[in-house]
């Protein structure tokens, strides 16, 4: 008997940076690993967001556009079948028509996510959108007796929010109560929507309540009335769509609409699979709604109901609210993310060293592969670059070539004569070697208008951000290799612009060694200035001092985040006053110091920490702040040699500093220590 192929499908997905893809992610990747099926995941982002409240209007050739090329990928990507989340693709999308979009791909089996489609071979997955936004308002007119209630859209070409808009509307209706034009604004479901906000309130003063599209949005709601003033919950009402991680633990929790993302995306996997396996679902399962459910907490003036566990009306979604978890881990994800850091300009770096041959060049980028366990890599070469400006009608090309491979262990690089045609029948998934099952997180690989190829990389869907960044990496090496490659002929001049490249990445490496907001070394600095200390190796006996500025979220919650960086920036002063000038200072985290000082003196880690509390209670003294600035250190004492593992040391004065947290003040209020 003939063994069952394992499918191929892919995924095109975007604005993974937001809640509800990445819960679709999430309920896709455990259904096919439920299922042994592969699974590609093209992934489209958006990074204009991410800087607009800091650049504004300042920012220059935004190539966010390329992102959407990615889809067009999969059309030679070997895949058997299809998911597409089309509310999520990205701006240039929006315009579209979904159902001839849909007919792009229709030529394998297709399930389409948030979005209704006519077109055959394709079936839909949408939410009870309107359902949803009924239960809200119905709640807010008929519990709390509200009448001016607000409202701010999604995308206006985006089913989802279509759907929420209009359940306003008609439940508005329903209870008599007039809407006008200026009592809804456009957003785009992002958490970048002050403005719309401040404008919306600036015309309604009015309002009891704004009922926000989704969750991501109604968070700069919180943003915007806690500017103005209005406490929400008391002066104002919000409630959101989704049900998002971050919903219960805001302040006050949000009233939402929980749908299960990751049950959506559970749905789409076994209903793509039986229709490969010929299973016919009938004329009612080509569109289908998943059902939501109210979520009643403070934002909307009720008293807040358990939800510490996160159950969906089918009863197979998971606890997503993993608050205490975060809250424990936040350290050691702060370490890795610092670690993970200093992995860019290492590769930056690498990858520059190898601009003169091709090979070396493709080899690095699967070391950096196998150096950050990904279980498979491959990485995908255009014959040529293609230029794509996002305006004229883009086509997807059909001279992609396997490159390099990281598998099973092996490393193997190919030159362009013997690399395999990437093609519809020999896709991405058929060219691998071994035999067990994958999950690609597919990257387009480009620099400006310029596109050389794609990185996929089995990775866990946590370490996407990480290898986004990676892949915008290589996107930038590859163009530095054409250009060296182009140059060839001009060596003497070429050598120059290598040069200049070099410095630069060297006065990078410079700065990166420094915080920028105390000018003290930050983790990178200190491990570097620490490590020479330890070659030196004189024997001499040494403290490794772990500081942290006791209650920062205080500080930071009660008189504003200016208060917490003149905190910040006052412990550095303070532990600078304390220090001889060739000990070493940094600051390693948001809150946390670190000292190596070498000191003959058995007890002098007492009397440092002596020093450093009455350096504190003399600042105080004088600094006129509502709040003290105070500093709990933990102390360990070695001997530094070349074979010293100072991450051990830094984890041993670690766990004196948790100790000396547990006889902190409770506040750093200066009115709760009067008298003390």
């Amino acid at each position: 008997m003939e063994e069952k192929k394992r499918y191929n499908l892919g995924v095109l997905i975007g604005g993974v940076h937001t809640y509800f893809p990445k819960e679709h992610i999430k309920g896709i990747s455990e259904a096919a690993a439920e299922l042994d099926v592969n699974v590609c995941f093209f992934l489209g982002t958006r990074t204009k967001d991410f800087f607009e409240d800091v650049l504004g209007s300042k920012q220059k050739n935004s190539y966010d556009y390329q992102f959407n090329t990615i889809h067009d990928y999969s059309l030679i990507g070997g895949l058997d079948g299809l998911i597409i989340n089309y509310g999520t693709l990205g701006i240039q999308l929006r315009e579209d028509d979904p159902n001839e979009f849909a007919r792009k791909y229709n030529g394998i089996t297709t399930v389409f996510l948030t979005e209704v489609v006519d077109v055959p071979n394709c079936h839909s997955l949408i939410c009870d959108n309107k359902g949803g936004i009924a239960m809200v308002i119905s709640h807010l007119v008929e519990e709390h007796h509200l009448s001016r209630i607000l409202f701010v859209a999604g995308p206006e070409h985006n089913t989802d929010a279509i759907e929420r808009k209009e359940a306003y509307l008609e439940t508005m209706k329903k209870y008599g109560l007039p809407v006008t034009p200026e009592m809804i604004a456009q957003g785009d479901y992002s958490e970048f929507v002050d403005k719309q906000v401040e404008r919306l309130l600036d015309s309604n003063p009015d309002a009891q309540a704004i009922v926000f599209a989704n969750d991501e949005m109604a968070f700069a709601g919180y943003r915007v009335c806690e500017k103005r003033g209005l406490v929400v919950g008391k002066d104002i009402m919000i409630t959101g769509f989704d049900d998002c991680e971050r919903a219960s633990g805001m302040e006050p929790p949000l009233t939402t609409i929980q749908q299960d993302g990751e049950l959506m995306g559970k749905m789409a996997v076994y209903d793509l699979v039986n229709r490969l396996d010929g299973k016919d679902p009938g004329k009612e399962a080509v569109s289908r709604r998943v059902p939501v459910s109210f979520v009643k907490r403070e934002s909307c003036g009720c008293v807040s109901e358990d939800v510490s566990r996160k159950e969906t009306p089918m009863g197979l979604g998971a606890q997503v609210h993993r608050l205490n978890k975060i809250i424990t881990g936040m350290k050691l994800e702060l370490i890795s993310f610092q670690r993970k850091s200093w992995f860019i300009p290492v590769l930056a770096r690498d990858l520059n060293d190898c601009m003169d041959d091709e090979q070396a060049f493709l080899k690095e980028i699967m070391e950096k592969m196998r150096e950050l366990h990904t279980r498979c890599t491959h990485l995908f070469l255009l014959d040529e670059p293609i230029v794509y400006d996002g305006k004229r009608k883009w086509t997807c090309p059909y001279n992609l070539h396997l490159a390099a491979s990281y598998e099973n262990g092996r490393i193997i690089t190919k030159a362009a004569y013997e690399r395999p045609l990437v093609m519809k029948e020999n896709g991405i998934c058929d060219l691998m070697e071994d035999e067990e099952r994958h999950q690609f997180m597919v990257f387009l690989l480009f620099s400006g208008e310029k596109q050389y190829g794609l990185l996929a990389c089995d990775i866990d869907q946590e370490d996407f951000p990480f290898f986004y960044v990676i892949s915008l990496q290589i996107g930038l090496s590859l163009h530095y290799l054409e250009i060296s490659k182009a140059e060839a002929a001009r060596r003497l001049e070429m050598s120059r612009d290598m040069e200049e490249i070099k410095e630069k990445n060297r006065v990078l490496g410079i700065i990166s060694e420094y915080d920028e907001l105390t000018g003290l070394l930050n983790l990178r600095g200190f491990m570097e200035h620490t490590k020479r200390v330890c070659q030196a190796g004189n024997g001499q006996r040494a403290y490794m001092i772990y500081g942290d500025l006791d209650h920062l979220k205080e500080i930071n919650d009660t008189w504003g985040h200016p208060a917490g960086n003149f905190a910040l920036r006052s412990v550095a002063e303070i532990l600078k006053g304390c220090l001889r000038s060739n000990d070493i200072l940094g600051r390693v985290g948001g809150d946390e110091y670190i000292i190596m000082l070498e000191c003959e003196e058995a007890d002098f880690g007492e009397k440092f920490r002596e020093r450093v509390k009455m350096a504190c209670k003399l600042f105080n003294e004088k600094s006129g702040k509502p709040f003290l600035v105070e500093i709990s250190l933990g102390i360990a004492e070695f001997r530094p040699n070349i074979s010293t593992d100072i991450q051990q040391v830094i984890s041993l004065a670690d766990q004196q500093l948790y100790e000396a947290k547990k006889h902190r003040k409770k506040s750093v209020s200066r009115m709760n220590n009067e008298g003390a």
